[in-house]
Formats: structure tokens, sequence, C-alpha cells
């Protein structure tokens, strides 16, 4: 999100926010050994969405498997 200019008028930008996620393929990489990102999402036609978008985002109970939905086209 914009933050403050600085004093040299350059806008500095607050992290609000930081995902670090998995395809549900690599427990070795997820504490416990067990990677519970939903693998339906990496290749197998749905979309990883969160359950709740004012949650945090680094939480893997907060992401679903969804089906995609289309987005806006331009005019």
């Amino acid at each position: 999100m914009p933050g403050d200019i600085d004093d040299l008028g350059i806008r500095q930008y607050i992290r609000i926010d930081r995902v670090t996620y998995s395809d549900g393929l690599h427990p070795e990489d997820c504490p416990g050994g067990v990677d519970y990102w939903p693998r339906e999402a990496d290749g197998l036609g749905k979309s990883l969405s969160r359950k709740v978008p004012s949650d945090y985002g680094n939480d893997v109970a907060n992401w679903k498997a969804a089906t995609p939905s289309p987005g806006v086209g331009n005019p």
C-alpha cells in the first residue's frame, strides 16, 4: 500500500500481506513434513483462491482450490 513520500520525493510502500505458497508437492519444505497447499490448483484445472480476503494470506488454511472465474474483459 502507498506510504509516505521521503525527503527525496520518492514514494515508499508498506507491505500489508505476503504469501509463500506451494503446489502441494513439497513436504520437505514445510514444517512437520506435510504440505497442506491444495494440489488441485497446480495444473489440474482449479485456481488458488482465498477463503476470506481480509484474513492473513500466509496461512494455508485460508486458501482453497476453486473453480476458476472469468476475469473482466476489456471493452
